[in-house]
């Protein structure tokens, strides 16, 4: 177990090294925030590195894996002893502070994220996607310490999606490497962590406005949901992409109000970039979030500097810069998406799928009342967009509601030209992908409910 603490330690002096050097030394995040931030970003670009490496016939080894990231580390460690550490945001305090409530606050989500660890190591890999989409890959890998010439050509398409991304199985490969052998229950580390990674982001995203005791109260929320602890715990890639799809929304909407940190933009684009890295579906939230940008920039066209739009610029060419290694890899092996044909994508198709609606309606009303999924998480988030309307729509909050728009929109019209039959599909994939989103939902209700809860 203590081995992979090498793993845990190469993530985040990977991940607090990119994120010291993007805010370009002036980030005002918390310790345990840049500490959450460093691990998502540290497995997302460790495992692009691998990725590189397998395009030079390089070998993975720790050492090599680490080499490149020393110049950048000496780098952050000459400015930060010339100029200092930054102060760090603190947030609201307690008017009156309820020592009670907020002890039992931190206990319960203590027991939660300790027994979502516990039912994680319990039992080694054992969900059929955890294992026939992903780990077989990465124990290929990790075998021939290496991607294999072949992998992509020949031996990726023996298993189910050859095209999906392969930023999780890398990072069990790291593990591995680690550990100095392949354990299928240690290799599960990795998921309850992107679980407290997640659960840090929205606290502190909520603490920027609120009180210990409110942003608690929602991140203690979000961590009792069985769908989203469950999905810490079985191997799928679900609730990690919950933590790069809600980190590239947030950052997109701290950007909106402090343009003058394009500190946060360039996290935004990394989050997005790294979620198309992670899923397939993540590559939706490359376009919403880009989508949303160029919205919010054309609704504020007067205020806007030449410098914001070429940010707005970078913010795309950072999203094609992480995805184009893995669409570089995919091209090279001639994969594609089994499910959906693009050719075949016309109006007169489009309309003779307008039938499959009626079905991703149902299921998603079956999920929307799913106590036993979501307890009754999505009619509270209704009940408060619904009663709050002008906060929900009102100042940046409309371009939550128009990331999820889009993001909605975009899976039923995936739904609508997959070539899986629907109510197979949809039945087995909603819930996960409105696992995608929750912690936004999450986030969006404590800042409507922020003035009636008083906490």
């Amino acid at each position: 177990m203590y081995r992979l603490s090498i793993m845990l330690l190469l993530f985040l002096f990977i991940g607090w090294n990119i994120l010291y050097f993007a805010f370009l030394r002036r980030s005002s995040f918390h310790l345990i925030e840049s500490l959450a931030l460093s691990y998502g970003l540290g497995v997302g670009f460790v495992t692009l590195e691998m990725l590189a490496f397998s395009f030079f016939g390089v070998s993975f080894e720790l050492g090599k894996i680490i080499a490149p990231w020393v110049p950048l580390f000496f780098i952050n460690a000459l400015t930060h002893f010339k100029e200092g550490m930054p102060e760090m945001a603190t947030g609201q305090e307690n008017k009156k502070q309820n020592n009670v409530f907020l002890a039992f606050l931190l206990a319960a989500t203590a027991f939660q994220v300790s027994f979502t660890f516990f039912r994680a190591l319990i039992r080694p890999l054992e969900s059929y996607d955890a294992i026939a989409i992903y780990a077989i890959k990465a124990k290929i890998i990790y075998i021939a310490r290496s991607i294999p010439a072949d992998f992509f050509g020949e031996l990726a398409r023996i298993f189910p999606h050859p095209d999906y991304p392969i930023n999780i199985p890398l990072a069990e490969v790291m593990a591995y490497l680690s550990m100095g052998s392949m354990n299928d229950q240690l290799v599960k580390l990795i998921f309850p962590l992107f679980f407290i990674a997640t659960l840090c982001l929205v606290y502190y995203a909520i603490r920027r406005f609120s009180t210990r005791t409110y942003a608690l109260l929602f991140a203690f929320l979000l961590a009792s949901i069985p769908q989203f602890s469950n999905y810490a715990t079985n191997g799928y890639h679900d609730m990690v992409l919950s933590f790069y799809t809600f980190g590239s929304v947030l950052f997109l909407l701290l950007w909106f109000d402090e343009r003058s940190s394009p500190g946060f933009l360039i996290l935004s684009a990394i989050m997005a970039g790294l979620a198309g890295w992670t899923k397939n579906e993540g590559l939706l939230y490359c376009v919403t979030g880009s989508v949303v940008l160029f919205t919010f920039l054309a609704a504020n066209r007067r205020n806007i500097t030449k410098k914001e739009i070429y940010l707005a610029l970078m913010y795309i060419g950072i999203i094609i810069a992480i995805s184009s290694p893995w669409a570089i890899a995919k091209a090279r092996a001639h994969i594609t998406n089994q499910e959906i044909d693009l050719a075949r994508i016309t109006p007169s198709f489009l309309v003779h799928q307008l039938y499959k609606i009626k079905v991703i309606l149902y299921e998603f009303q079956k999920e929307f009342f799913g106590p036993k999924k979501w307890l009754i998480v999505w009619p509270v988030a209704a009940f408060a967009i619904l009663s709050n309307l002008k906060k929900a729509f009102g100042g940046t909050n409309k371009y939550i509601a128009l990331s999820l728009f889009l993001t909605i929109s975009g899976y039923i019209l995936f739904y609508m030209i997959s070539s899986v039959e629907v109510s197979y599909f949809v039945s087995k994939t909603w819930a996960r992908f409105l696992l995608h989103f929750l912690p936004l939902v999450i986030y969006w209700m404590a800042v409507i409910l922020k003035e009636d809860i008083d906490l």
